[in-house]
């Protein structure tokens, strides 16, 4: 019996699990389909080519069809139909790039090398973010740098971000500010962001088994559980909790789990009653 238990416990953690990485592939082909209506013309494409050789695992120099467009050391992804590899390079020589790093297996000639910098740099930009803009189109600082008012919020649409994040978090200013361009930061607003970060990688501790996965495509408006403003709804979003039933699901243990994660005054979420209210809000939404 402890045996069979056991097994179903380990079943019901693989679930959520899976149902998690349905749900972000989803997403991800959702913002793919969106590349049509961002302006490329505006920020740029990234610079790609292609192998012109095989090239072995632990490879120190690239041969590829045209480097002329990439810079004499950066960092880019190798594509091929197996998937995606980041590598980087210290150095040109003609159509070689060298010193390079990070080739992790065997890629054939013809495999996609594109320019790709590293977008969690910018604060704001977490794993899922990143991949989000990666699957839009969006690779290196320069694209980022390139953005006017009007395509941060097309690519905070596109990205299904939490509204007016892109432009409040200062990607633009912050990727001037990499590519070694003048530009000006509001700290407060970049402490908002690295307080969003912080509670994302936070999200590993919540019992989602028990809470069930979400999207932000599903997003409820939680504002409107007593006691969750506008910064709060964002931690909540930040941990992967977007609608009225996954707060209804949540159990003492997860109530105080969540307290922490979202860094609340201590048992603020029990206190207020979020999963009573929840679970009024999500039935009267059926």
């Amino acid at each position: 019996e402890e045996a069979a238990a056991a097994a179903e416990k380990e079943a019901k953690a693989k679930k959520p699990a899976s149902t998690k990485e349905a749900k972000k592939q989803e997403e991800l082909e959702r913002v793919k389909e969106r590349a049509k209506q961002i302006d490329f013309k505006v920020i740029g494409q990234a610079s790609s080519t292609e192998l012109k050789e095989e090239v072995k695992k632990g490879a120190t120099t690239l041969e590829v069809a045209n480097a002329a467009d990439f810079e004499e050391q950066g960092s880019a992804s190798i594509q091929d139909g197996k998937g995606t590899t980041r590598i980087s390079w210290t150095g040109k020589d003609g159509n070689a790039l060298t010193g390079v790093t990070g080739v992790t297996r065997v890629f054939a000639a013809s495999a996609t090398l594109r320019a790709q910098d590293d977008l969690q740099v910018i604060k704001g930009i977490g794993p899922f973010i990143e991949e989000k803009l990666n699957a839009l189109g969006i690779t290196t600082y320069r694209q980022i740098a390139n953005m006017t008012a009007k395509l941060e919020d097309e690519v905070n649409e596109a990205i299904e971000f939490f509204p007016g994040r892109v432009k409040r978090d200062q990607w633009v200013a912050q990727a001037k500010i990499l590519l070694g361009e003048d530009a000006k930061l509001d700290e407060k607003a970049l402490k908002q962001a690295e307080e969003l970060e912080r509670i994302a990688q936070k999200a590993e501790k919540i019992d989602f088994a028990t809470l069930g996965v979400a999207s932000a495509s599903e997003k409820d408006d939680l504002k409107a559980i007593k006691g969750i403003g506008p910064f709060i709804e964002e931690k909540l979003n930040a941990l992967g909790i977007f609608t009225f039933e996954q707060v209804s699901k949540m159990t003492p243990e997860i109530e105080e789990e969540v307290n922490v994660a979202i860094e609340f005054f201590p048992g603020r979420v029990k206190r207020d009653e979020w999963a009573k209210q929840a679970k009024t809000m999500h039935e009267d939404k059926a």
